[in-house]
Formats: C-alpha cells, structure tokens, sequence
C-alpha cells in the first residue's frame, strides 16, 4: 500500500473546503518524508486540509443515498442503480459481495460499475499524523498549532460518526498505526463507539474557535464539534440502538460480547437534551442564529425560509449564521438544481437545460403542516378535504388546482413546487403547468429519461437567479452552501429529547420550536394546538407530530434517512408506495386522480426489511481478511 504521504498528495480535495489548494505543492517532487510535510507552516496547513477530503458528498444523488434514501425526495424512474446508488438499497441488492458504497473498505477486487469509495479509516490515520507531527513545524504559531489539532480530533470524531450512522457498531482507530488494517479486529460495543466519538468532540471543542473568519467559515468550529456530539448522543438515545432486542439479541463478538446494549436506557435521552442545550448555548453566544428572524406574516416567513438555502437575489449565498457544516462543493450544486428545476424554454421533451428529474415525494410534501401549523388531518378546516377535490389555485385564482395546495403553512410554498402554482425560477416567477401535452409534463415516452414521476418540483433548492437560455443552451447558477449541520438542528435535538425523557415539552423545549416556527411565520406550537383543544397528551400521537416537525424544517436535507432508521420506522415509511397524481392526464379533471407512482424496474419495495435495510453491510473483502469480523443482522 503506498504511504500516507504519497496518497495524500495524489488525493484531490472534495468541495467542502472553499480555498483553493495545489497538494502537489505540500511537497517536493520525489519521495516525500515527514520532513516534507511539516517543512514550514505552510505546508502543514495544507496537510491539514487534505484531512477533509474525505468526507462523503451526502448531497450528490450519485454519491450518497442520504437525500434521495428516503420517502422526501427520489430521481425519476427511469434512472439506473448504476448512476443512482440509493436504488440499490431500496431493491434490497446491497449485500457484502456487492456493494456501490466503499466506505468500510475500498480494496476489494471488484465493485459494481459506478460505486463510490472514500478511504475513511486511512482518512482518520491522516488525522493522527497531523496530530503526531504539528511539534515538528519550525515556524508554527502556537494558536495554529492548537487550532489544526482541534480540526484532527474534530474530524478523527466525524470520520467514526459517520461510519457508525452507516454501518452500527465500528473498531475504533486511537493511533496512526500503519497504513494496512490490522487482521484481527473486533467491532466494539455501539455505547464504546459513541463514548470514542463524543470524547473526542469534546476534546477538539477545547481547541478550535466557535467561528471562523470569512475565509475559513467550512472548516471545523467548537460549535459544529458540540453540534455533531448532540447530534451523536440523540442517535444513541434513539429506539434503533437504545435497548433494541427484538434485533440485536444475536447481535455479538466471537467472544461472546453484545455489540448492542439490549435493555433501554432512558438516561441517554438526558445526555442528548444536555448535549444539544450545550450546544446551543455556545453557538448562540458566538452569533450563530436563524436565518430572518420572526417573520410578521406568512409570506416573510416563507421568503425567510427559502432563502435561508438560497439567499436573495444575490446569485451567490453562504449563511454560515445558520451553518455549522456544510457542503461548498459548487459542481454538487449545479448538477442539482439541473436535475431538480422544471423544464423551461421548450414546448416538449428535451435533455438540454433543467430536467425536473430529482423531486420531492407525496409523503414529503403532504407532510408539512397546514397554515394553523397543524397536521392537514387534524386541523378543522382542513381535516374532511380530499387532494381530488378541486379549488381555484391559491396563486392563479382563473385555474383549477388541488385543495391540497390551499391552506398550506409557509414552508410548502417555500420547498413544494406544483400544478398551477407558482415558482420562483428564470429571473422571476412562473407558473408550473404539470399536464399531460404542457410545459412541464411528464410526456410518457419511456425513452426521455429526464422527468418527473409526480406532478410536484422542488423549490426549497431553486432560486429565481437560476435560469436557462435555451438559444445559447446555457444554465446561469445560483450559489450556495448546502448544510451538513445547522443551527436549527439543535432545536430540534433538544426537544425530542427532552420529551421523549420527560414525556412532554417543557417551557424550554417549546421556546426552541417556537423559534423555528416563528422564522417561517408559523403560530406558536401551544397557539397551533389550541385550535384544536391543546397540546395533545397521548404519548405516541405528541411524538408523531415531533418527529413530523423535525421532517419538515430539515426536508430534503439528508437527516430524514437516518431518523427513520434510528426511530426504527423505516420498513413502516419506506414499504408504502408512493402516490402521484395521474400525470398522463391532460385536464384538472383527469390529472388531480391519486395513483401510485411510477418506481420502475429499479425499484422494489418488498425488498425492504428489518433488520437488514438498516445498516450497509461489512464487505466481504473484509470478512476474509479479518475472522473476527461478524456481519450485520439480515446479511
């Protein structure tokens, strides 16, 4: 295997780190030494920055199944597992011999076409390198020297987190090591893991600033540190691997150990809320804060929360007040809003400029709650409609539309693009007619590939600065980051785990939903629930709303894949099919009729199961070099 040195300068950096870095510069041509890499300040630092690069490209439908892994946002059903990989995990083809995912290992002697590898545990060497080398720097500051030895540790903690959030119990790697791993591992207990990681979030808060400076703002902070601790110990606390013995009870070492702590811990749940409240006090006192304010009506608040993600009218947005962590990877980005926005400047199918390809589902968008801020089925006005049921469209009051777009909290219209309503796109504003024979229509012809399956668009990611000029088939772009982490996040952390300790929201609790909701020009969450006789008191109705206003202010963000899991709903949520209306239909009449949508060949929902679809499983590679290694359950 080549050495550390060798691979980090073949290694090109990923687009979480907006400055700009040469690693052929790190060294002189030849054989690189540790002497090389720490020769000046300089050069370490990029050593540093060369530690992230690593770090999984979750918002890429390519890469990740994180954003389209779950039931808020898929590609069309013509796209092939082989350019979209989530696919493979909802047909149930992830096994340990095949895999489009290399992240436990990358070595082994053949993947499927397509798969995408990150070297994860060479990555966290790298990091102790750093860590083992930064004395040996002649002219390091000494705040430098503490500042980089906090991102090793921060991303030494990321590195194993991120494994742990895919694949369960991990080995923990404490030192650099050689480069091979060793053959005779152990995976170690899922609270040991989470033990590792939070120490070492705990260790590098100590070391690294709350904010960066403008130029630096992707790198990591105490407050992303802290924000990714909580975010860690509210997974731990969670029903997936919080006392889970109906998965777990075989669920062990060769030795004899349990990988999983099978009796239920109520006591995590305190660690999250204390985590998250830590958390938050510390990126609140360093400015961090949501994006707007309160808004005085619904339609600040929608503006507020659209362009949180997307800003103004700018053409290029970073709110890193609201980000702790994100993705500045511009060629992510463009690819995305190509994929996602609704076809503009052609009377019929064409592959050239925006596809409408990528898009949100039923679930996601009839999720959000209405304009009371309550779920559709329990809000009075709202709760007897059915999406059949046509209404004037609340935007164009001459054409006809589903009551489902009526009445909707502001949110939706900040993320939800539909039929006959409008949409922020091409310098200004549009409206989207979905129909069978108009602009953008799903055509039916099975070999245009570049549709959309359910009559509905994303907005939350597409701004009015994006357009397309069809004469020079040219795209402009917006810019902007998109958000690993973010401060509401934390919000929301502490109030799922504040109820699910104390089995309701406290004062605390409710004033950190409340700032989420008075952001995007929602009633108070007490004011909401009066509509309808108060806060519900049955225990399973309250955190079915919880978990719904979680889903909601993060949709398409990527957490809703790893919530369902760790909230063990996941077969439930994704073995449903999803609904469309009847696209083919050329009036309001026929198109607003509700049907299953159309997932394909590459999709099969039966495939979906428990234990199984819950972690990706150990590559085989690895189960021959290492016997000590035990599988995932359902492999």
């Amino acid at each position: 295997m080549k050495s550390i040195y060798i691979q980090i300068l073949e290694t090109t950096a990923m687009g979480l780190i907006l400055v700009s870095c040469n690693f052929l510069d790190v060294v002189p041509e030849g054989s690189a030494t540790t002497e090389d890499i720490y020769k000046t300040q300089a050069q370490a630092e990029k050593m540093v920055i060369g530690c992230y690069s690593e770090i999984p490209n979750y918002f890429h439908p390519q890469n990740f199944p994180d954003v389209t892994g779950s039931d808020e946002m898929v590609m069309g059903h013509r796209a092939t597992t082989r350019w979209f990989h989530y696919k493979s995990l909802m047909n149930g083809d992830e096994s340990s011999s095949t895999t489009y995912y290399g992240l436990w290992s990358n070595t082994a002697s053949s993947y499927p076409t397509g798969a995408v590898k990150k070297d994860i545990w060479n990555a966290v060497r790298y990091c102790y390198n750093v860590i083992n080398n930064l004395d040996k720097v002649p002219d390091i500051t000494e705040e430098n020297k503490k500042t980089w030895k906090g991102e090793a540790l921060f991303l030494i903690a990321y590195y194993h987190q991120i494994m742990l959030e895919y694949y369960g119990p991990i080995f923990m790697v404490k030192e650099e090591k050689a480069s091979d791993m060793p053959s005779n591992l152990m995976r170690s207990p899922y609270d040991e893991c989470v033990d590792f990681i939070a120490d070492k979030y705990d260790e590098s808060a100590k070391l690294l600033p709350a904010v960066r400076a403008s130029g630096e703002k992707n790198r990591a902070t105490s407050a992303a540190a802290l924000g990714y601790k909580a975010r860690l110990l509210l997974y731990a606390a969670s029903p997936l691997v919080n006392g889970n013995a109906e998965f777990y009870t075989d669920f062990k070492n060769p030795d004899g150990k349990s990988l999983m702590n099978l009796n239920y811990d109520r006591e995590k749940w305190k660690k999250a809320m204390d985590a998250s409240e830590e958390a938050i006090k510390l990126s609140e006192a360093n400015g961090y804060k949501l994006y707007g304010g309160d808004a005085a009506n619904a339609e600040r608040g929608r503006k507020n929360y659209h362009e949180a993600f997307v800003g103004g009218n700018s053409g290029a947005f970073n709110n890193w007040d609201e980000i702790l962590f994100g993705l500045a990877d511009q060629g992510t980005i463009s690819y995305c809003i190509k994929n996602m926005a609704p076809r503009i400047g052609f009377s019929s199918y064409s592959s050239k400029g925006f596809r409408g390809y990528m898009f949100p589902t039923w679930s996601c968008a009839t999720r959000y709650f209405t304009d009371k801020g309550l779920p559709w089925t329990d809000d009075p006005d709202t709760k007897n409609l059915k999406p059949e049921m046509l209404v004037s469209s609340p935007d164009y009051p001459a054409e006809k539309t589903s009551c489902f777009y009526l009445h909707r909290e502001p949110r939706f219209y900040a993320s939800i693009g539909f039929d006959r309503g409008k949409f922020e796109i091409q310098n200004g504003t549009i409206m989207l007619k979905c129909r069978r024979g108009e602009t953008q229509q799903d055509d039916g012809v099975e070999s245009h590939e570049y549709q959309c399956d359910n009559g509905l668009y994303c907005q939350k990611w597409i701004s009015s600065k994006d357009s397309y000029n069809a004469t020079q088939d040219k795209i402009t772009y917006n810019s902007w980051v998109f958000p690993y982490l973010r401060l509401a996040e934390l919000y929301l952390d502490y109030v799922e785990a504040d109820f699910e300790y104390n089995k309701e929201l406290s004062a605390k609790s409710l004033s950190y939903l409340n700032k989420i909701r008075s952001r995007c020009g929602l009633p108070s969450f007490q004011d909401s629930w009066s509509y309808v006789g108060g806060i519900p008191t049955d225990e399973a109705k309250l955190r079915n709303v919880i978990h719904d206003e979680r889903s909601n202010e993060l949709a398409m963000e990527g957490r809703r894949f790893h919530d369902i899991r760790r909230w063990k709903i996941m077969e439930k949520v994704l073995c449903r099919k999803e609904k469309s209306w009847n696209i083919a239909g050329k009036t309001a009449e026929d198109y607003y009729k509700l049907t299953e949508m159309n997932d394909g060949s590459y999709i099969d929902r039966s495939k979906i199961m428990a234990p199984k679809s819950y972690w990706l499983a150990i590559p085989i590679d690895q189960m021959q070099i290492d016997y000590n290694l035990v599988q995932n359950p359902g492999y």
